[in-house]
């Protein structure tokens, strides 16, 4: 499995350094830096600089810059790992190499840990430029619980690889990335709290906040970052991110295999 997954890591790398090496990178930094953007000239020209006294309540803290840059942040991470774990069968279908991959003997655990790892690299670097960003528009990491920050992150990589698979035998199932990527994303962005609660949402909403695994996840590295809160304190967000996980996961592995026989059928009549 380890010798499929740096074959895979290898490839992938290669692929994005000679034919793509800065689009998608460039693409999600700025969109996590427009939000970073978004929310300093907000406060600051539109707010006045005034918060309403729920926003204290419902998020823990005040400090409402640090609030949205870590969201924008995070979302960007999300986003980034979602679209290239969940394409990346599609693509090799589009290529025409889906059918050797179908067909090989190597374990199909390999392949997707080696696009993951592949993504954590991009991502890790797109995260540290959205932050260093943020930290000129507001952003304040000096009470920060690093390490429970780092290990929330780790565990939130997992999370959104499992949702991965669920979108990605949707968009196996209906051949297409750009218009189910995008109906996913704009609903996370708008229920998952990036750039305020989602206390804030009609109550018709809150549910669909419960099924994001960004929400429990923001909420939870939030915590870490702007209050500087022990990892324990963060357990109720935990519990609700591996949960949804393990949803996502079966859901996912189970998608995943229908959608490959599908394939497979299509391909041999």
């Amino acid at each position: 499995m380890l010798q499929v997954a740096k074959a895979t890591f290898v490839r992938n790398t290669l692929v994005m350094i000679r034919a793509y090496p800065w689009s998608f990178v460039i693409g999600h930094i700025l969109s996590g830096v427009y939000t970073v953007l978004f929310a300093y000239f907000a406060y600051h020209y539109v707010f006045g600089g005034q918060l309403d006294e729920r926003f204290a309540r419902y998020s823990g803290s005040s400090d409402y810059l640090s609030y949205a840059i870590l969201g924008g942040a995070f979302y960007a991470f999300s986003v980034s790992t979602l679209m290239n774990v969940s394409r990346s069968l599609i693509t090799e279908l589009r290529e025409g190499t889906l059918e050797a991959v179908l067909l090989t003997p190597s374990p199909r655990r390999g392949y997707f840990l080696g696009n993951v790892l592949q993504q954590v690299m991009r991502t890790v670097f797109e995260f540290a430029v959205i932050l260093i960003v943020g930290a000129f528009f507001g952003l304040t990491l000096g009470g920060a619980n690093i390490w429970g920050a780092i290990a929330i992150w780790v565990m939130s990589t997992g999370a959104f690889f499992c949702q991965a698979l669920v979108l990605g035998s949707l968009m196996l199932r209906f051949r297409d990335t750009y218009i189910t990527q995008n109906t996913l994303f704009v609903i996370m962005a708008f229920v998952s709290g990036v750039t305020f609660p989602s206390a804030y949402l009609p109550a018709w909403l809150l549910p669909f906040s419960q099924f994001m695994p960004l929400a429990p996840a923001l909420d939870a590295f939030r915590k870490c970052v702007i209050l500087g809160a022990p990892l324990i304190d963060c357990l109720p967000q935990l519990l609700h991110l591996g949960a949804l996980s393990l949803v996502y996961l079966i859901i996912g592995v189970w998608g995943m295999r229908r959608m490959e026989k599908r394939v497979m059928e299509s391909i041999f009549g």
